[in-house]
């Protein structure tokens, strides 16, 4: 279900019309045909109000989880002394993953990490996810608030790095660790969104600059932890 699939589920079951959405938001009326057919996405000017107008969260509207679907827990290193649970493993849990960007040595950085969240079994089988694939780390920036916020634990599964349209990705873009919704384009080409759009503007890559800028797939963000600060 794509953001427009939502929003229209929204003004059925509230029954609302696009007139609503312009008097809720304050957009104009192109822009809230856009969001409802599709052509474009809600800014993050206009997330909040839409939210308070469809009577759900920023979150639902851009992913379909809303905020307390989200898995709020806190992110602690754990040592070898410490037992684990019968469902619990280990993974590698990265303060800064974005030195293994750009030089070919994430792998080299998944054998040196020492520090480690835990996560049940269950979750990654649920989500068919191998624990050898299973890495997190730490968000920086805002770039797609207010899906993932600054300080958020992303979790990455390495092992899915096929594009499917809308999904985030964990990815490495001319030597820089960042996350992105990404969607195909014709002839190799790929879409680069920011959920915070009116502020990092979309980018598009051909086939051949893929190549030329280093951009590489690490993995699909499968989960994302957050903190809330007073």
């Amino acid at each position: 279900m794509e953001v427009s699939d939502r929003i229209n589920k929204k003004m059925t079951e509230h029954g609302l019309s696009q007139a609503d959405l312009i008097r809720g938001t304050g957009a104009g009326r192109a822009t809230v045909s856009g969001w409802v057919n599709g052509t474009n996405k809600p800014s993050a000017k206009h997330l909040d109000a839409l939210a308070r107008t469809l009577k759900t969260t920023t979150s639902w509207i851009l992913t379909g989880i809303s905020s307390d679907e989200k898995n709020f827990q806190l992110v602690e290193s754990w040592d070898s002394s410490t037992p684990l649970e019968d469902d619990e493993v280990e993974i590698p849990f990265f303060k800064d993953f974005s030195f293994a960007c750009g030089s070919g040595s994430i792998g080299e950085a998944l054998a040196n990490e020492k520090r480690k969240l835990r996560i049940s079994k269950a979750t990654l089988r649920n989500k068919a996810i191998d624990k050898k694939n299973a890495v997190a780390t730490s968000a920086s920036g805002d770039s797609m608030s207010p899906t993932i916020k600054d300080g958020d634990t992303i979790h990455i599964d390495l092992g899915r790095k096929i594009i499917k349209d809308g999904k985030i990705f964990a990815i490495c873009h001319g030597g820089l660790f960042m996350a992105k919704r990404l969607y195909n384009l014709p002839m190799g080409g790929i879409r680069i969104v920011s959920d915070n759009a009116a502020e990092y503007p979309e980018i598009q890559l051909t086939a051949q600059e893929i190549l030329d800028q280093q951009f590489e797939i690490v993995g699909w963000i499968w989960q994302i932890s957050t903190m809330e600060s007073w």
